[in-house]
């Protein structure tokens, strides 16, 4: 196919077109002819906005600023047409422009997961094709439950990790957005700061106290090093974070929502402007409420929605969700602060994330997107890798339009990656895939019908895919799940397994199911190379020992 590319001066856009395109299909850039596709700015459109006009040779792609054109050249690429070596253009009419303006995405570059083992190449990659469907931001820590001392090496590997991604993001003009977790502290800090701990969820690291004498200057310290580590770079949002990795349950701080984590946001505000004069600040309530000291303790979300129209009132948004249902308090409330979510995308139902392949859940999110919609202002899913690619982009969807559809949306990402006549058969397997799952996580058994009739979809699918469609990851992802459902499903049944214990096993690679099956076996070998996986060894309690090998007590949950 021969594309003429006017590029008026926007070299890198120009370029990641080109490349996209390539991947895709096989193109001629020339210098006349054929399909002409040019690239403008016109700062009238406003800002994150696009639009493509057709012309009488082809089309003009005009972003409203430098990330609007980039969401431009992704529309112009997703739902296109591509068939017999080509591409036919299917844009929307008119100026587009995202109903939600916080759209970020949480790279969780630690623990040995795809963002912290995979080669640079693969992440720069990656974050394109977020850039392109659509998120604005992206999101990092830089966690300190391992790190003994400010300074050591894991705290610099660290650093050196979310900087990478941060100077990636800066060059396509994404927005810089860092996580603080308020009263984390070293695995060196004093043991006099320690905090009250008894309904903490995940005992990792070190949370302190900032009622005791010395524990609040010893946190500034902390976060103080962590904001200068970025100050050349710069932060656009600075995200603070209550629990799992925080909280504090003595008399001084809880209600930890509406008073500890409270007091220490604002500390946070306070240091962070001084580094940041210009960001945004965000705080987490991540269960709020779900955690109890005692029966009949006051309500966190009450407590710190009366602080938000008082000293927390520097906050710019809240971010609101929970493991399960979106929180009823925030949708029967009037919102203090404008309100993002955060959905959980990775680590629902299934352990090790990603260890079966894909993990599709795209009715379960579309019912908690709804609920919440009319109250959200955008939101920031957590990822931990690439097994959960299709619901980063269900979520993009999204933010982009609030009355959108899970099929409308993935059948745009169908059209892209795989191809535009599957698309039923694809969303088909999806929902199969993500019935099983349901169960599994509501400890119920799984629907051995429906697993057999995901694969044998799958299988059909797969015969009908092009070569450079079949052995792509995001196929091979979502063809080995359904393949490994049906073989873990079926030892269920055939062994006549029973309780809650069992189903709780079935969602673990612990349970050992499918040690001696060589074919899962080398699906599992081929899931490990497409994630970059660092080998257990029995000490590194950050991975996870293959099946049929290693102690899976000895592996934190």
């Amino acid at each position: 196919m021969n594309i003429t590319l006017l590029e008026n001066g926007l070299c890198g856009h120009a370029e990641m077109l080109k490349r996209k395109l390539s991947e895709r299909i096989s193109v001629d850039f020339a210098s006349e002819g054929g399909l002409v596709v040019e690239l403008l700015i016109d700062k009238d459109k406003g800002a994150e906005c696009y639009e493509i006009a057709e012309r009488e040779q082809g089309y003009v792609i005009v972003g409203g600023d430098s990330l609007g054109l980039y969401y431009g050249i992704g529309k112009f690429l997703h739902s296109a047409l591509y068939a017999d070596g080509g591409m036919t253009p299917r844009p929307p009419k008119g100026l587009q422009s995202p109903e939600c303006s916080f759209r970020a995405i949480y790279f969780s570059v630690h623990n040995y997961n795809w963002y912290h083992t995979a080669p640079q190449e693969d992440l720069i990659e990656y974050l394109e094709e977020m850039l392109l469907w659509g998120y604005n931001a992206i999101h990092c820590i830089v966690p300190v439950v391992n790190i003994v001392s400010l300074g050591d090496e894991v705290f610099c590997d660290s650093v050196a990790r979310a900087r990478k991604l941060y100077l990636l993001a800066k060059k396509v003009g994404l927005k810089i957005s860092f996580g603080i977790n308020p009263n984390q502290g070293l695995l060196g800090s004093p043991h006099e700061y320690d905090a009250e701990e008894s309904v903490i969820t995940w005992k990792a690291g070190r949370n302190l106290c900032p009622s005791k004498p010395g524990a609040v200057e010893h946190l500034k310290e902390i976060w103080r090093a962590k904001f200068e580590a970025f100050l050349d770079i710069g932060i656009d949002y600075i995200h603070m974070w209550p629990y799992d990795e925080g909280g504090c349950c003595c008399d001084k701080c809880w209600p930890w929502g509406a008073r500890g984590y409270a007091d220490l946001c604002t500390m946070v505000v306070e240091e962070g402007k001084k580094y940041y004069p210009n960001a945004e600040f965000i705080a987490s309530t991540w269960c709020f409420d779900t955690l109890k000291k005692n029966d009949g303790d006051p309500c966190e979300y009450e407590g710190f929605y009366r602080r938000l129209a008082g000293d927390l009132d520097a906050l710019d948004y809240i971010m609101v969700d929970a493991h399960e249902d979106f929180p009823a308090y925030v949708l029967s409330h009037t919102p203090v602060k404008p309100i993002v979510n955060f959905p959980e995308i990775s680590m629902w139902g299934l352990y090790p994330w990603g260890g079966f392949g894909a993990n599709p859940l795209p009715r379960r999110f579309q019912r908690i997107w709804d609920s919440a919609k009319q109250v959200l202002r955008g939101g920031m899913p957590y990822s931990e890798g690439i097994y959960e690619d299709i619901l980063k982009i269900q979520w993009a969807g999204y933010y982009w339009n609030k009355d959108a559809s899970y099929r409308e949306i993935l059948a745009e990402y169908i059209g892209y990656y795989y191809e535009t006549e599957r698309v039923d058969e694809m969303i088909e397997i999806m929902e199969l895939i993500e019935d099983n799952h349901a169960a599994l996580a509501d400890n119920q058994p799984p629907d051995m019908e429906k697993a057999r009739r995901a694969l044998a979809l799958a299988r059909t699918v797969d015969e009908a895919l092009s070569p450079l469609v079949r052995t792509a990851w995001r196929w091979r992802l979502l063809y080995i799940r359904a393949i490994l459902d049906v073989k873990r499903y079926a030892y269920f049944y055939e062994h006549k397994l029973g309780g809650a214990h069992v189903f709780w096993n079935m969602r673990r690679r612990t349970g050992n199911y499918l040690k001696d099956d060589e074919e899962a076996q080398e699906l599992f070998r081929e899931l490990c190379a497409f994630y970059h996986c660092v080998d257990y060894n029995g000490q590194n309690r950050w991975t996870h020992p293959p099946v049929g090998g290693g102690d899976p007590e000895d592996v934190l949950r």
